[in-house]
């Protein structure tokens, strides 16, 4: 600990910042002075841990009774056997299988837009580049790392958050092991695999599937922050601030998941009837301080730039659906739909189940509850505070919590309804049901997320020499930068009205109705009233299709 300590010193004290500045950014980069900045927020960073682990090394134990702060919530599983064991192995070797079968499909917007900017940029430009809420840190950094190894098409893209679903599958075992009996844990884990959501994020090159699988170690970490009696185990407390500051640096929206755990240990604090609980009242305290330092330290370098970029207002001026939380509710559950064997119909019934499960884990213990739901609410208040775009996938970092909470609610019907030891064995029926059902959907998720190269041929097929191709929007970087299909682009209808002009037949492609509606308004008008569909390609991203329109 203390020889950490030391290097961590020697390393902040000799370490140039200039130097570190125009090694990584370069030295005509746009934003060197910030950077250079970023590299002093850097050292100090590094003196305040070198600080934290010298003076954690010296400290002892105080003596008195260790209580834990909550009583109830955790439950008592046996020890992991070799068959529980085998069942996850297959369980993370099917995920793996599901996830790289099809990887190299085609990519949408967004993936496009982090494999142009980012994971072809130089490991250095990506570190020290923070200028867009598409700039996922630490995903980035791995995209590049991958598409360097493996090239720079989709499956190199994409290939750390396949890993990264993976890995999420085992940890929600893991964290569901401290809440739920065992075999819920293993249903739940079978059941993530083979999910549709979960693959489909699997398949998409951003940091999603690092968030839901760092939000689990996190949790887990957390829960046994709660409910410990040792007083030295600083193993969890470690464990926390690791997964936390890595989900922040995956995805800064795990800043509200952190911010709903120090509500639930405030709480639990102030409402604790035990006063003997020792340092381990504490404990959750440092595990947040630590998370801050950490997830600070990753971002150090392109600190000076996070504020401007995430308190960027979405589409400002901009009427847009995408606001609205009635809208969130209604694309959740048609999302939900979507990957649900029966639809909307399994969606219904599955309510009264969602709710039994909520009810149980409230009973089981308030606090493992709020680790569910509190989440949730966190970010939806901060997102509307803050009136960025509510988009369903803020949330998928409670996508093992929510399956956690359905399956407690099929095994609290069957208790209800079935009585005795048969109850286990009927659970262990439906669970397999529920987890072949899923498994059925799975089609649905592969194939193209956004089909550019679809419209992209068809208008090649279709256009003649005179014609006018253009792109508008969110077609623009596909077509120009990824694609380079060498179509003009059309800014405003003052554009789009001179195109015209210029040719006999012009051809319009475009991409997600709501956002460029919402961009340009007068242009949209014109695109529907003056120009006759020629070709819908769907995608699986839903409200993205890409629309080709066709003007004599």
């Amino acid at each position: 600990m203390r020889l950490l300590a030391v290097l961590l010193a020697l390393v902040a004290l000799v370490l140039p910042p200039t130097w570190l500045a125009v090694t990584l950014a370069g030295g005509d980069s746009a934003h060197l002075g910030s950077v250079v900045v970023g590299a002093w927020i850097l050292k100090a960073l590094l003196l305040f841990h070198a600080a934290f682990v010298w003076l954690a090394a010296r400290r002892r134990p105080v003596e008195g009774a260790y209580e834990p702060l909550v009583l109830r919530g955790a439950v008592a599983n046996p020890p992991v056997g070799h068959a529980e064991l085998a069942l996850v192995a297959l369980a993370c070797i099917a995920a793996l299988a599901l996830r790289l079968f099809d990887l190299s499909n085609q990519l949408w917007f967004d993936e496009i837009d982090t494999l142009v900017h980012y994971a072809r940029q130089p490991l250095g430009h990506v570190l020290t580049t923070f200028d867009s809420q598409n700039q996922h840190l630490l995903y980035s950094v791995l995209a590049r790392i991958s598409c360097v190894l493996f090239g720079d098409g989709a499956f190199g893209l994409r290939l750390p958050a396949a890993l990264f679903g993976v890995a999420s599958v085992w940890a929600l075992w893991r964290f569901a092991r401290r809440v739920a009996p065992a075999r819920e844990a293993l249903i739940a884990t079978a059941l993530l695999a083979v999910s549709y959501h979960h693959v489909w994020f699997s398949q998409n090159a951003r940091g999603y599937t690092g968030l839901l699988c760092f939000t689990l170690l996190g949790s887990g970490a957390f829960v046994e922050l709660l409910t410990r009696r040792e007083p030295r185990a600083r193993g969890p407390l470690v464990l926390y601030a690791v997964s936390m500051a890595l989900a922040v640096a995956v995805h800064v929206t795990a800043l509200f998941v952190v911010a709903a755990h120090g509500l639930v240990w405030l709480t639990t604090l102030f409402t604790s009837r035990s006063r003997a609980v020792g340092p381990n009242r504490w404990a959750p305290a440092w595990a947040f301080v630590l998370t801050a330092t950490f997830a600070l330290t990753c971002y150090a370098l392109v600190l000076p730039q996070f504020p401007a970029t995430m308190l960027a207002k979405s589409m400002p001026g901009a009427a847009t659906e995408w606001k609205n939380p009635l809208w969130l509710v209604t694309e959740t559950l048609s999302g939900l739909a979507r990957g649900l064997p029966g639809g909307w119909i399994a969606l219904a019934g599955g309510g009264l189940v969602f709710a039994l499960g909520a009810w149980s884990y409230f009973r089981q213990g308030l606090g493992v509850c709020a680790l569910f739901f509190l989440p949730i609410v966190v970010t939806v208040v901060a997102i509307v505070g803050m009136k960025h775009n509510l988009w369903p996938r803020f949330f998928f970092s409670s996508a093992g919590f929510m399956a956690l909470v359905v399956l407690r609610g099929v095994a609290t019907g069957l208790e209800l309804a079935v009585r005795g030891e048969r109850a286990a064995r009927v659970f262990a029926v439906v669970g397999v049901v529920l987890v072949a059902g899923s498994a059925a959907t799975l089609p649905r998720a592969y194939g193209p997320k956004q089909d550019f190269e679809g419209a992209l041929a068809f208008v090649r097929a279709n256009a003649a020499p005179t014609d006018g191709i253009a792109t508008i929007e969110m077609t623009d970087l596909p077509y120009r930068e990824f694609l380079n299909a060498g179509w003009e682009s059309v800014k405003s209808l003052d554009e789009l009205v001179a195109l015209e002009q210029r040719h006999p037949r012009t051809w319009i492609v475009y991409c997600t109705p709501t956002f460029l509606a919402a961009r340009q308004p007068e242009a949209w008008r014109r695109l529907q009233d003056e120009y006759a569909e020629a070709k819908v390609f769907p995608g699986t991203v839903g409200g993205s299709e890409v629309v080709v329109r066709v003007r004599r």
